[in-house]
């Protein structure tokens, strides 16, 4: 499928509180929207050029999907001193920084980090306030992100009800809310496949803390195509490779 910049249209706008841009086709009603979060620290258009990776990627016979980039609601530039930096919850980064050096993030798995159902709130209010302006009303749903925003995408597909959720895509993700997940599964027993890639030499958020995210979320059934490379904290070409099977496989299944 051909990324054409003529066929495609970019909008900005402020959908359920939330700062975003929606990329999608301009003559075509999507039967499927893709939603990727951005990771802590980085500008709310930090994803946005994945749209022209991955649209490539895609069958020519399929409905080309719509993507919506929304910026996270914590401006980190008072607090932490980062212009133009944004995160969807606060992070104890001395402690982060601890934890990583030890490669043992187990102390997280089970936490709730404060701020996290605000922000999956949010994000939920974002994405049916952009289809519903759109009239896309009845639109499935891929969840995406990078590191933090992979998170968010996994609580938000566990315990954002009202949305048709087809899949999930995880860029350097670890596994948190361990426990409310589990009963959040128990209630509502969403089975989606999932894509997953995590650098080997990733200092932020070591692999062991992906490995332990892919294991729990197998073991509630979730069917996962994952993958480990040989890199740093970032999403390598396969790793788009892998997000491009997956929402392909959702556009077939949204048919």
């Amino acid at each position: 499928m051909k990324f054409d910049t003529q066929g495609w249209g970019l909008d900005r706008g402020n959908w359920g509180g939330l700062h975003g841009i929606l990329i999608a086709p301009r003559n075509r009603d999507p039967q499927l929207m893709v939603t990727f979060c951005h990771g802590f620290g980085a500008p709310g258009t930090d994803l946005v050029s994945l749209t022209e990776e991955i649209v490539p990627l895609l069958s020519d016979d399929l409905t080309p999907p719509a993507f919506f980039f929304p910026e996270g609601p914590i401006d980190l530039e008072e607090t932490y001193g980062m212009p133009g930096a944004s995160a969807w919850w606060p992070l104890n980064m001395a402690m982060l920084a601890e934890l990583a050096a030890a490669d043992d993030f187990s102390a997280l798995q089970d936490q709730v980090p404060a701020g996290l159902d605000a922000a999956r709130t949010q994000l939920v209010e974002a994405i049916t306030s952009c289809a519903s302006s759109k009239g896309w009303d009845s639109l499935s749903h891929v969840l995406g992100g990078f590191s933090q925003g992979s998170m968010l995408a996994v609580d938000t597909a566990l315990r954002g009800a009202s949305l048709n959720v087809k899949g999930v895509v995880i860029w350097s993700g670890a596994l948190i809310c361990e426990s409310v997940w589990r009963e959040a599964h128990c209630h509502r027993a969403l089975q989606v496949p999932a894509f997953q890639s995590h650098g080997t030499q990733d200092s932020i958020l070591p692999v062991s803390a992906g490995r332990a995210l892919n294991q729990f979320l197998s073991d509630l059934g979730w069917t996962i195509d994952g993958m480990e490379f040989q890199g740093p904290h970032t999403i390598p070409m396969a790793g788009i490779e892998g997000a491009a099977r997956l929402i392909e496989g959702a556009i077939t299944q949204s048919k």
